[in-house]
């Protein structure tokens, strides 16, 4: 029997048995206290040079944006390069453009055609400004940031590629204008990335949040408080040791595509 592989988004929105059983208490109305306790807005702090970025009324690929934006965060962060001097260079755009379709999959790659306008490309550029200052307003050194940690699978969940180490915390970018998902989705992957990694011989993170360059919204929490929170009073251990048993062993029963 074949093994199906998956991706830790599938599995965060499906499967809400096991997600009942292992986390009964990450609710609906969890999630909204969530999005009320630990939303740090930065656009409001002093001094602050966040803004919030409405969708333009051009902009009709948002995830499309969103990567590009995230794309060329990478790309001035792993240079030196500032984001002016990147968003005049034709043959990085295209290159930043030609990474985030490869990462997306699901948009037509032609060959020196891109789907962006130049509103959605100027928009973008203004999402990545908003990581630059994030990775200021964090006051770390530059060694301490990495994008797209690489994370080992597990049995019918492939291996990962999570979005920000940020010293000892996991960080997901989201650049979207709702709330953290109502059912808890968001939250769901984190835990799953955090789950893994708890299986490999690395330093575990201790800390983990997302940052929204849309809305200039920062959350970040103890991963070890969530679990107990929302699991009913158990350990970070046994919350991780039932996944992992879950992934391995829906692994051995799944034969088709999910």
């Amino acid at each position: 029997m074949a093994t199906s592989v998956i991706s830790e988004k599938a599995v965060a929105s499906a499967f809400n048995g096991f997600w009942a059983d292992t986390l009964p208490l990450l609710t609906a109305s969890f999630v909204r206290v969530f999005n009320e306790a630990h939303c740090e807005k930065l656009a409001d702090l002093p001094s602050s040079k966040f803004v919030r970025i409405p969708i333009a009324r051009e902009v009709k690929l948002h995830d499309l944006v969103a990567e590009f934006a995230f794309c060329a965060a990478e790309v001035a962060h792993t240079t030196g390069q500032p984001l002016a001097a990147i968003s005049a260079d034709s043959s990085v755009i295209s290159e930043i453009y030609a990474k985030a379709i490869l990462f997306l999959k699901h948009y037509d790659s032609a060959e020196g055609v891109m789907l962006l306008n130049a509103v959605e490309v100027g928009e973008a550029f203004r999402l990545a400004s908003q990581c630059q200052y994030f990775f200021d307003y964090l006051q770390l050194h530059r060694t301490d940031i990495e994008f797209r940690p690489k994370i080992r699978g597990s049995g019918f969940l492939g291996r990962c590629t999570a979005d920000l180490c940020v010293s000892n915390t996991l960080y997901e970018v989201k650049s979207i204008s709702r709330n953290l998902g109502g059912g808890g989705r968001d939250i769901k992957q984190l835990l799953i990335y955090l789950a893994l990694r708890w299986a490999e011989d690395k330093p575990q993170w201790e800390y983990a949040g997302f940052f929204n360059p849309r809305r200039a919204l920062h959350y970040r929490f103890s991963v070890e408080h969530l679990i107990y929170r929302t699991s009913g009073g158990k350990t970070k251990e046994e919350v991780f040791d039932q996944m992992l048993r879950f992934l391995d062993v829906r692994g051995v029963e799944l034969d088709t595509p999910f």
